[in-house]
């Protein structure tokens, strides 16, 4: 079985056992809360560090389970160690209109000393800055060497100006920022490369990273576990365990599409009989 063959232990575990790494952003809680009451099932497991409880991948959705209190939820537990998981970084895009909104911006973050694209890119993969601001011809640093604190407090800067003054933001893989920068509207802000350790510190001091800051590539990924949410509302965990054998594994190779989303690593389907 591909899931055993890749050493993922498919379980349940309680909610209030396991241990996000990131904040969440309200109405994406909200919108899959909903589908969750609509669907009926928990369509994808939860990625856990095996050894931490850290929530690797499935923060949104544990935010909902807690708000609709969901006791259980079905998890894939993985050798974070393991070279089938690797970290990676999203980027933050702004769309800023033309005018003075990327110098306040700046100036508010303390983010403002200018340097070529290049000098910034080499600055966080030596981790001399703990964030960059890109833009299409040019970049920003701290004027001090920060920690990953104050990046962070950074960040958080950054999308509360982008909320008050209405910038569109999405988020994209670090490996497209480049196509992100053609815009010349746009402006990345990004962080230093993380450490599987920065995750598990923060899933276990409680001092998470803002939203959408880790990336992790799981491969395969499982997916598409399907499990009835009535199930998990009245039943006992090791009860639930039981219910979990039984399914039928299907592999799917990268590049294909799952509830409307590409991607790039193989994918688990975890569907039951």
């Amino acid at each position: 079985m591909a899931l055993a063959e890749s050493g993922f232990v498919l379980g349940v575990r309680p909610v209030s056992g396991l241990l996000p790494h990131e904040r969440v952003i309200p109405a994406n809680v909200q919108r899959i809360a909903s589908e969750v009451v609509k669907d009926g099932v928990q369509k994808d497991p939860i990625i856990i560090d095996r050894e931490s409880a850290a929530v690797l991948d499935g923060m949104h959705r544990l935010a909902a389970f807690g708000k609709l209190d969901i006791e259980n939820v079905v998890c894939c537990s993985v050798d974070y160690s393991s070279k089938t998981v690797s970290l990676k970084r999203w980027a933050r895009v702004y769309s800023i209109p033309r005018g003075e909104g990327l110098s306040r911006a700046l100036g508010a973050t303390g983010v403002s000393r200018r340097v070529t694209l290049a000098e910034a890119f080499d600055s966080l993969d030596q981790r001399k800055s703990g964030v960059a601001i890109l833009a299409s011809d040019a970049a920003y640093l701290p004027y001090a060497n920060g920690s990953l604190e104050h990046a962070f407090a950074a960040v958080d800067e950054f999308d509360s100006i982008s909320e008050r003054d209405g910038w569109k933001r999405q988020f994209v893989p670090e490996d497209d920022v480049d196509i992100a920068l053609q815009e010349s509207r746009n402006s990345v802000v990004l962080v230093w490369r993380l450490t599987k350790d920065d995750v598990v510190t923060a899933a276990r001091s409680g001092r998470l990273f803002p939203c959408k800051t880790s990336m992790h590539v799981i491969d395969p990924r499982p997916v598409a576990v399907n499990f009835p949410i009535e199930e998990l509302k009245k039943a006992t965990s090791a009860t639930l365990q039981q219910k979990l054998g039984g399914r039928v594994e299907k592999l799917m190779p990268p590049g294909s599409v799952y509830e409307g989303r590409r991607y790039k690593e193989r994918l688990l389907l975890l569907n039951s009989n």
